[in-house]
Formats: structure tokens, sequence, C-alpha cells
């Protein structure tokens, strides 16, 4: 016999749950605005235990809701907040102020005529709203299954996370936890998590307690051990399961399927068809909507609904319905015959028409197999996609309408122009590989002679995409001015500020095509072209004033893209003068700007590599680590990604942690086109760090070979010349011989010509090169140390002291040298840098008396060095290894090492380990 109730009456096993809530809630209202993160399976009771909290509130609290929908395979921009917005406007009522981008979806805010200020303008007038309806009454907004969010949703919940600041407003968020490397939901989480007002909790599986519980109160009755013991075993503790079986009664279904169909199968004929019609629209479905499907309304379209919603197969939300859960929905929707799904789509699709909601109207078209609907449908709802600056959406959409092209379809736009079109929005959103085949695919179709504007501009996107992909786009602007003709056309312009940039670093090819893109712009007026002319003229010439005058004419632009680049050039030009902290200020202000309007994948991530550089540069290394874990995982573009894991190398080897640093090298080492000088420069410290000093000369060989080093900014490739020159130092102090001094000197005349070939670019690039001149001539250091000093560098100015202290004591001077490894010391020791910490300490000890080891234990320490342990020394000595244990034990001692490492590094340094 069915249990009459399907639902537990008493919630069961979340009680400090609830209570969490209640806290995080009181938190927000004294202290200010608070997430609730909410995690856990399906059918664990994330939206349960959210309704007995609001339920709870009464009066305390206004609690509104959304969802974020899955629609097939694809979710809905903003779907969450337009609703909470909506019924934020209606329980409000009239708003003072203007809102002119929410007037796009909401006309009873006004006429939204041609609205400016881009997404940061939308994502403002919504925290406008939000805050306005908080400061009469505490508010908590519910977004459910954020798993399914699209990336305009998740940017606008991490807008408002991080810019909330009217007290007494909750965001509580539900999700499925991510899968392992989900590049899409973990930042955003991430980000999340660290805030100081968040509360994280985890719904787990019921214990056997709990299921008991559960079950009673189902079934009105106390059920009997082997029951509970039963459910508990097939249920596994998840809520959702057990009501299931306890409908199931004696009789265990096959499948979980079976399990979630029992309760929809047993239904009459009429609830069980509405209950197949509403699974069929994808999630939450307004009344109205439902009923035009249905055919029916009033009081027999009421009696079903109410039926479904007794059975607890629905619930109301807001004006309309969805079901209590998306496994149902899911189960009840895959249960349909493909005709009876086709059928009800196309019922979908026909009431949908007229509405203005083009992206379910094109997914619901599709199913029903009408193409010539679903492409015009998908095609405005790309552009609506675009106006509300969901990229990755307009790109998704855009891939649908080339799909289900048909030439017989008069979209006011050829397959060409939707090509262009596509490939711009993949620029923005990040997919840059996508891009480049979109670009390329209607370069395939365009007739260049007949059309030369048209296939200038997607030479233009390919190349832009090519470039951010691989560095390889130069070819493509290039034939693009070849189509063009001479003059001062805008295009023109355009063209020659995009291949400037992409030129760069090599300055002097670059120089001419920004001064021309320059004069086009000014005698033109078009900024887009004034603005790339002002950057690369203002970098070249280290004019903060043209930058600042860019800064003000990219604000003003339709698009954002190049608004984001302008802080790349402030961060460039601030590093290199050695102002690491308004370098880094220009950098995180450009990151905050590009989440805002889109582009935190792919210019967000651009940035995210000058300020890891400025911050490292600057000795905040605990900072410069999590902005480079926060870049990495947002799942940047192919460049973007090797720089930032250059740097995070880099971090790793100055820390001393050789695992981390090797990783990353492993990454970027074949990794193409990039940036070579950091790869350069990181491979050569870390195989040096490794003691495989040969394979560091061989990487530098390889290094000095390469024509880009030379041709770059001087401030880019001297800290190439500068790793390997500590390369040959390493070299000299860990081995013996005429031949290798030989070659030695031979490497430091090639890195001095090299140097000579650069010019000076800042004083950042002159610090690097008076550092290079003391590691070659073993002289100077004093004089690199207040260079350092004065930039605020504090990791090269303990280098710098500590190769200082190692010619002082040398020459003599051992008051001299400890002053300087005391300062060197406490620097090293700050920043948490392992292995010049340790190199600083092994240089201040009393030199070990080398005649105290005898020739068997000088022996056993060149094999320690080696790496070997103490049965492999026995081993290779023909030794017992107790009696290699008793010597390591005696070198130890008189060394003064307490580790076989801290041996190795004396013995290298001392020159005991042979050649």
């Amino acid at each position: 016999m069915m249990a009459e109730r399907v639902v537990s009456p008493v919630f069961v096993g979340r009680t400090e749950e609830l209570s969490e809530l209640a806290a995080a809630l009181g938190t927000a209202i004294e202290q200010g605005p608070a997430v609730a993160l909410v995690a856990g399976e399906a059918g664990i009771g994330k939206s349960r235990l959210l309704a007995e909290f609001a339920g709870s509130l009464g009066d305390r609290a206004m609690v509104v809701e959304g969802a974020c929908t899955e629609l097939g395979s694809d979710s809905l921009p903003y779907a969450p907040f337009v609703t909470v917005l909506r019924r934020l406007i209606r329980v409000e009522g009239a708003l003072p102020g203007p809102y002119r981008q929410l007037a796009r979806w909401f006309p009873e805010l006004g006429d939204a005529g041609d609205a400016e200020g881009g997404k940061h303008r939308l994502f403002e007038e919504a925290l406008t709203l939000i805050e306005r309806v908080a400061a009469h009454r505490p508010l908590v907004i519910a977004v459910e299954d954020l798993h399914w969010a699209d990336a305009a949703t998740r940017e606008l919940l991490g807008f408002l996370a991080r810019n909330l600041a009217q007290p007494g407003v909750l965001l509580t968020i539900t999700y499925r936890p991510p899968e392992i490397g989900d590049g899409r939901l973990g930042p955003l989480l991430s980000e999340l998590s660290r805030r100081p007002r968040t509360t994280l909790l985890r719904l787990h599986r019921l214990d056997r307690q709990g299921v008991a519980r559960q079950l009673a109160a189902i079934l009105g009755t106390e059920p009997d051990a082997a029951a509970v013991r039963r459910v508990h075993e097939r249920s596994d503790g998840n809520p959702l399961f057990v009501e299931a079986l306890a409908r199931a009664g004696e009789r265990t279904p096959d499948s979980l399927r079976s399990l979630l169909l029992s309760g929809p199968r047993a239904l009459p004929g009429p609830a069980r068809e509405l209950l197949r019609i509403a699974s069929v629209a994808g999630g939450r479905v307004g009344h109205r909507l439902l009923a035009q499907v249905a055919g029916q309304d009033g009081a027999e379209l009421d009696a079903l609904l109410r039926e479904l919603i007794d059975a607890s197969l629905l619930v109301t939300s807001g004006d309309g319905y969805d079901f209590r859960h998306a496994l149902i929905r899911h189960v009840v929707y895959e249960d349909l015959l493909p005709g009876e799904r086709a059928r009800l789509h196309a019922r979908y699709a026909e009431a949908l028409r007229g509405s203005g909601a083009y992206a379910e109207l094109a997914a619901h078209a599709s199913a029903a197999g009408d193409r010539r609907l679903a492409l015009t449908a998908a095609y405005r709802a790309a552009g609506q996609a675009r106006r509300t600056y969901a990229y990755e959406e307009q790109a998704r959409l855009l891939g649908q309408v080339l799909d289900l092209w048909d030439p017989d379809v008069d979209l006011g736009v050829d397959r060409i122009g939707v090509l262009t079109e596509a490939a711009e929005a993949c620029m923005l959103s990040g997919d840059y590989a996508r891009g480049v085949d979109l670009a390329a695919e209607g370069l395939a179709e365009v007739d260049e002679r007949r059309e030369p504007e048209r296939a200038a501009l997607l030479l233009e996107h390919r190349g832009r995409l090519r470039h951010r992909l691989s560095m390889t786009g130069v070819t493509d602007w290039e034939h693009a001015l070849e189509l063009l003709p001479a003059g001062d056309g805008l295009q023109r312009g355009r063209l020659l500020g995009v291949l400037a940039m992409g030129l760069l670093p090599e300055v002097d090819r670059a120089r001419e095509p920004f001064e021309e893109a320059l004069r086009i712009g000014r005698l033109t007026g078009d900024p887009l072209v004034t603005v790339r002319g002002l950057l690369g003229v203002g970098l070249m010439r280290r004019d903060l004033g043209m930058l600042e005058e860019a800064r003000t004419l990219a604000a003003r632009l339709d698009g954002h893209d190049l608004l984001m680049t302008v802080p790349m050039y402030e961060a460039l030009l601030h590093t290199r003068a050695g102002d690491h902290r308004r370098a880094i200020a220009a950098a995180r202000e450009g990151m905050r700007h590009a989440r805002r309007y889109g582009l935190g994948r792919s210019r967000g991530a651009e940035l995210a590599r000058y300020a890891g550089r400025g911050l490292i540069l600057a000795g905040q290394w605990d900072e410069a680590a999590e902005l480079l874990r926060d870049g990495l995982q947002e799942d940047p573009p192919p460049l973007s990604r090797q720089a930032l894991l250059i740097l995070s190398g880099r971090l790793a080897l100055l820390r001393g942690d050789l695992a981390a640093a090797a990783e990353a090298a492993s990454a970027v080492e074949h990794a193409g086109p990039g940036s070579p000088y950091g790869r350069h420069q990181l491979l050569c410290l870390l195989a040096a760090a490794q003691g495989a000093f040969e394979r560091a000369d061989l990487l530098l060989e390889r290094a000095l070979a390469d024509p880009d080093l030379t041709r770059v900014y001087s401030s880019d490739a001297r800290p190439v010349l500068v790793a390997g020159a500590l390369v040959q130092r390493a070299r000299l102090a860990h081995g013996t011989g005429e031949a290798l001094r030989r070659r030695v000197a031979e490497r430091q005349a090639e890195l001095a010509a090299a140097d000579a070939r650069l010019g000076v670019d800042g004083r950042l690039d002159r610090a690097w090169q008076v550092t290079l001149h003391a590691l070659l001539d073993d002289d100077g250091y004093d004089r690199a140390a207040e260079a350092w000093r004065e930039l605020r560098q504090p990791y090269e100015l303990a280098l710098c002291l500590y190769h200082g202290a190692r010619v002082a004591l040398a020459a003599g001077d051992r008051e001299g040298a400890t002053a300087r490894l005391r300062e060197a010391a406490r620097l090293a020791d700050d920043l948490g840098a392992a292995p010049l910490a340790r190199e600083i300490a092994l240089l201040g000890r009393p030199r070990p008396a080398q005649e105290g080891l005898t020739e068997r234990e000088r022996d056993v320490l060149r094999l320690i060095a080696e790496g070997l342990s103490n049965r492999q020394i026995a081993a290779r000595l023909h030794i017992s290894p107790s009696t290699a244990g008793v010597h390591v034990s005696h070198i130890l001692t008189k060394l003064g090492a307490a580790t076989r490492t801290e041996a190795t590094a004396i013995a290298f340094r001392e020159g005991l380990t042979g050649p």
C-alpha cells in the first residue's frame, strides 16, 4: 500500500545546518552582507533546507529565490537574478532613479533606449536595487543549482558578493560539488569561500537513525528495524531516495529510475499528462505558459496542479511551478516517447512565439525539429546575450545558428556575417581556438577581391585570436593591410594599431605602425584608433600622460576589451620604472574591471600576470601565490596559462619547493610560443637548483641562441642573462679544473656580448644590468645591492648582499661579510626564501677543518653528494650498511651539518667532492 505522505513532515537531521543559516543571517544584519554556501549531492535536501529556513523567518526577513535552469544541455543567462529582481521590483513598486540597463529586462522601469555603461552599469543597477530593498528589511537572496549557472550568472553573483555593502543581505547558494578540475564553478566557489563572512554547509547523507525518523514521519508509524535497514542500505542515506523507497513499500525497484518513476506512474491519467507537460519546460514554468501548453485553465487545471503539489512532485515557484527535485523532472522527461517529446516541445515553441524569450524558444523549436524557427530564435537570443554582455552564451548561440543554417531564412545577415560575429564573441569569452576556426571558415567563404573590407575584418579577428592563442597573428594583419587601400581610412588605422601591439615587445618593428595609428586616430577623431596609438607611443616614450589620455578615451568605447589593455600598459611602464606598488594597483584594478565586463577569463588572466610579477618583485610572495593560484583556476587561454605557470614555478623555486617548480617547468618547457625569456630563466635556474649544472649551461646556450631574446625589451631579456651568470657562478663553486674555468669564461663573454647589444629600459633594467656585471666580474655587489634597495626588491637585495659577503670573506674582511650576511639573512627569512637562507647560513659558519676527514670519509661524502643512501654507499664501497652509517655520522659531526643535504652543500662549497 502506498504511503499517503511522500515527503517527511518532520525535517530530519539538519538542525545544526538550520542554526548555522540563522547565524549567517544574524552576521549579515549585524556585521554586513554575508554568504552561505550549501553544498550537497542531488537529492540530499538542499532545497528543503532553504525552504525550512525561509519558513522559520516569518516576517523577520524577506526571502526571494531564483534558480539556475537546465534547458537541455544549456543554461539561460542571468536566469536566477531575473527572477529575483522581478520579485523585488513588484514588492517595492515604483522605484526612484534610472535603471536603463535593467529596463532591458523589465519595461516597467522605463524606456531602455540606447542604454550605455556596459556590463558594469547593468551590475551596478542590480546592486542598487538589492541594497535599496535591504535598507528597509533584511533580505535573503537564494540562488539554487549554481552548478547549472552560465558564465554571466556566475559573474553577476561574484560581483554582488564583492560589492554589496548594505547590512542585512544574505546570499544563500546551493550547488552540487563540482567535479575535480571543473574550470567553470571552481574559481567562483574558491573566491566566495575565502570571503570573511561566508558560511559553508556540506549536507551529508542521513545515518540509520535519521532514516528511521524520516520513515516514521512519512509512514505515520514507527517502521520495523528490518525496513529501516533495507531502506537505509538501498537509499545510502539520501533523503530523496528514502522518500521514493517509502512509497514503494515492500516492492524494491530494480533501478533508481524506476524508483523515482514509481510515484509519477501511479498518478491518474490527467495529472500524469500534466506532469509530463511540465517536465518538457526544462525547469520552472510560469502558470500562464503551462496553461497555454496544456490547453486548459481555471478550476480544472488548478485541481490537477493541487494533486501534483500534494504528491510532492511539483512546488510553487513565484507565479509558476517547478519540480520538487531536478532528478524527478529528468526521469519524467526521459520516460516520454520521442514523438511525445517532439509534440510537446512544439507546443511550447508555439506558446513562446512573440514572448521575447528567444533562448527558450530556440531550445524548444530545435527539440521539436523546427529548424527554421530555432534558427531565427537562436540568432535573436545571441543578440540579447551580447547586449547583456553574456559573451560565452552569445558564442554558443551563434554556434547553434551556424549548425542550423538555412540560406532561405532571412536573418538580416549572411553566413559570413554570423561567422564574423561568432569569432568576435569567442575573442571576448576567451575561447580563442574556437574563434580561430570560425574566422578561418569565414575567410574560406569571403571573396577578398569583391569584399576586401569584410575579409580584412575577419583577418583582424583571426590575427587577434591567433596572437592571444599562440602569438602568430602578425601575418594575418599584414595580409589585411595589403587588402585595404592606402590612405588614412579608419579600418586601416585600426589594423595598424592591432599590428603594432602584436609586434611588441619588438620595439623597432612596432614603433612606425604605432605612430601611424596615432596620426590617423588624431586625424579622424576615432577613439579606438587613437587609444591604440596612444598606448604604444606612450609606452615607448614612457609617457604616463598619454596612457592616462588613452584610459579616458577607452572608457567611452562601446566595447571593453581595449579598456582592459590600458592597465596592462600602465603596469608595464610602472614595473620598468621600478614602481611595483603602482604596477600592482593598476593590474589589480584592471582585473576587477575585467570581471565586471565579462572578460575575467581572457583579459583578466593576462592582467593577473602583471600583478603576479609585481607582487613577486615587491616581496609579497603570499599574495602572489594566491593570485597566481586563482588565475590558473580560471582555466585561462594557453598563453596566459603559460605565463602564470612560469611565475608560479619561479616563486616555488625561490621558496625551495623544487617539486612544484619542476611541475610548472615541465608544463611550459615544450608549450610552444609564449614568453621565451621567462621560460629560459625558469629552466636555467631550476636545473642549477637541482644540481644539474651542465644541463643548466646547455639550457642557457639554447636561450642565448634564441633570436627573440635580443629583440625584446631589455628589461625582459636581462633577467635571463642574470640567471645565466648565476649558473656560471654555481658551476665555478661546484667544480674544479682549468677546462671548466675556461668554458665558464667563454660563456661569461657571451653573456657580456648579449648585454652589450641591449639598451637600458628604466630603473629596473638598470638594476639588472648592474647585477649582471657584478656576477660576471665577481665584484661590484655593493653597488648592485644599493640599486635593489632603492627599488625595494628584498630578494635581489639579499642575493647581492650574500655574494658581496662571499667576496668579502675571500678578501679576509670577516666583519664586512658578517654585516652583509646579517641583513641578507633577515630578508631571506622574512620572505621564506629557504634556499638562499640556507646558503647564507652556511656561508656564515666557520669553515670546517677539511683535514679532519679521512680518505674513506671523503669517498663517502662524494657518494652522499650523489644522493646515495647508506645501503647504496655500502654496495659501492664494498662495506656493510652499518659501517657506512657510522661514516655518515662522523662526516656530519665534523662538518657541523644537521642533515645530509646540508653536508652536501658544505662539500660543494668547500670543494670536498672533487672534480
